[in-house]
């Protein structure tokens, strides 16, 4: 099986024998645990270690059951099992919001828990605190998209400075990402090994490499928020803010 495993070209195929084995599923999930970190990082701010560890394990499992139920020929595995573990995570959030919840609900001994109780089931309160949890959700975006930008060796700041003026460039840009997220191979050399491969890129878009050179980290910011599935700054490239 070993040797199985370094002749599969690609994820993809390495997804399809995992879920033919338990090993080498487990070895996989072991490969990809810096991977699991960071989704786990994007979701749990305001975590304790205890939660982090909780939901590590809920990345863990996602991670499996992504393999557990991947289809080949319905698309890539990376992205199907990114999808995954981003529900499995946001579900873990979902509980402990309501565990919170429940929590002020069943003691009605203060006036104090009795109003937040009030609070929190009046129509005007939940809506100011789906307000505020996008706002927080937002801090907590850009907060964790520095921080993927850092390991890079990139900031905010440099790529304002050197974001495309002309839409004929935004769409370049953007037509590489979308062909770079159709890659597997390459998106795993890009997320697993952090590496940018000019040249197979360059051979999937047909543009020169000097031109993608100067790309390269409005690219690279473009694929983080992608690959790393930023709800609210994915609108600033879906719509060409952002590139």
């Amino acid at each position: 099986m070993e040797e199985v495993i370094e002749l599969a070209a690609s994820l993809d195929d390495r997804a399809v024998l995992a879920k033919q084995s338990t090993d080498v599923a487990e070895k996989l999930i072991i490969e990809f645990k810096a991977f699991l970190n960071a989704r786990v990082s994007r979701y749990s701010v305001r975590a304790d270690a205890m939660q982090r560890e909780e939901m590590l394990s809920t990345a863990m499992l996602a991670f499996y059951e992504a393999i557990r139920n991947y289809n080949a020929e319905k698309g890539h595995f990376l992205p199907f099992a990114n999808m995954i573990i981003c529900k499995r995570l946001i579900d873990y959030n979902r509980r402990a919001v309501n565990h919170s919840i429940s929590a002020i609900s069943l003691d009605e001994e203060s006036e104090e828990q009795e109003s937040a109780q009030s609070s929190i089931v009046s129509e005007l309160s939940i809506r100011a605190y789906e307000a505020e949890r996008k706002r927080e959700s937002l801090v907590d975006e850009i907060e964790q998209f520095k921080e993927e930008l850092d390991a890079w060796g990139l900031s905010l700041s440099s790529l304002v400075d050197q974001s495309p003026k002309q839409s004929r460039l935004r769409d370049e840009y953007k037509m590489v990402v979308s062909k770079i997220m159709q890659a597997p191979d390459i998106l795993q050399t890009i997320q697993i090994k952090r590496y940018f491969p000019q040249k197979a890129i360059g051979e999937i878009t047909g543009l020169p490499q000097k031109k993608l050179e100067r790309a390269r980290n409005f690219i690279l910011a473009s694929l983080i928020i992608k690959m790393g599935d930023y709800e609210i700054l994915a609108d600033y490239v879906t719509d060409g803010r952002y590139i």
